[in-house]
């Protein structure tokens, strides 16, 4: 039985189910590799991308869904949003997850030009807030840890 995971690797979003993609960088002909993104969906060792603000995650891996939603305008019209759930794994095998779009954008933005974040070549992340436009209004960002 082939693994769908393993498709992954060319740093792309693949389809899945109920318009959902997803994206993995872990090396998945790694049986260990396959446990953690299974261990995702009850994990003892997950921990929240927004409690980790100032401090560094030194991130070996990401996994990313991105779900289609429709969303309407002010002025009523329907378009289509994507929402995306990301997950950091670390060295230490602790997971962090967001469901923050302007955290993913930010990562998107840092592994286009670093590529993404490998057991081999891990990248540090420092967890940042930023403010918004709208007065009260945080958004949740990664920026590389110097």
């Amino acid at each position: 039985m082939e693994n769908a995971l393993v498709i992954k690797q060319e740093n792309q979003l693949q389809g899945g189910l109920a318009n959902k993609r997803t994206f993995c960088s872990l090396d998945m002909s790694k049986e260990e590799n396959i446990d953690k993104i299974i261990a995702t969906q009850d994990s003892e060792n997950m921990k929240y991308v927004k409690d980790m603000k100032g401090q560094v995650i030194n991130c070996i891996g990401v996994y990313i869904t991105e779900r289609e939603s429709e969303d309407t305008n002010d002025v009523g019209e329907v378009f289509t949003r994507f929402n995306h759930v990301t997950i950091l794994f670390d060295a230490e095998g602790n997971q962090y997850v967001t469901g923050s779009n302007a955290f993913y954008q930010s990562l998107d933005l840092i592994c286009a030009f670093k590529g993404y974040p490998t057991e081999e070549k891990p990248i540090a992340l420092k967890i940042v807030e930023t403010p918004a436009k709208e007065k009260g209004h945080t958004y949740l960002k990664c920026t590389l840890a110097k």
